[in-house]
């Protein structure tokens, strides 16, 4: 539910200013300020926030489905900081992992620090905004620290897309939730 009213909250941001505009262009037109044109604004604005709210919900929630990530109510927040298990775990799946990585047309990876962790940008999606990211492995317990999160420097991304890279991430690389993923930064 919060992950609901946080997208309604960022919908109801957005699409005030176009309503807005729509209205005072109405208004003009009309000569002066009439009232069916405010309680129009009013209704345009609510019934189109909660539309764009429940879409971009619905979107997380796919995402984290198809990810088999759990969709926490800090899925909005600008650092996602989660531990994942390895779904095919063999001999050298780090290895493997960072070939993936590396493959992939939404990731830079701009950093090695020895085997046990990469340092990477990842692009969640159609515009060349990334977000920051980390991947830090764990062999003995088949499992790895992913660390997203939206920098400063990225302006223009939407709420949400630190985990939408998530979900993304472990699609791409093969992993999955466990218990107690979320990790406090």
């Amino acid at each position: 539910m919060r992950v609901l009213v946080g997208c309604w909250r960022e919908a109801a941001c957005a699409v005030a200013v176009p309503v807005v505009i729509r209205v005072g262009f109405e208004l003009w037109d009309r000569g002066g300020l009439a009232w069916s044109a405010a309680g129009e604004l009013a209704a345009t604005w609510a019934a189109a926030s909660v539309v764009w709210a429940a879409v971009a919900w619905l979107s997380l929630r796919r995402r984290a489905r198809r990810s088999g990530i759990t969709l926490t109510p800090d899925a909005l927040a600008d650092r996602q900081t989660r531990q994942l298990r390895v779904l095919r775990p063999s001999v050298g799946w780090s290895d493997r992992m960072r070939t993936e990585l590396k493959a992939s047309d939404r990731a830079s990876v701009t950093a090695e620090k020895g085997s046990e962790e990469i340092w990477f940008h990842w692009r969640p999606g159609r515009r060349s905004r990334t977000v920051w990211g980390s991947i830090a492995f764990d062999e003995g317990a088949g499992t790895v620290v992913l660390d997203l999160r939206d920098e400063e420097m990225s302006a223009g991304l939407r709420k949400g897309s630190s985990f939408v890279a998530v979900c993304q991430v472990a699609g791409v690389l093969g992993l999955a939730g466990v218990e107690g993923e979320a990790l406090t930064p």
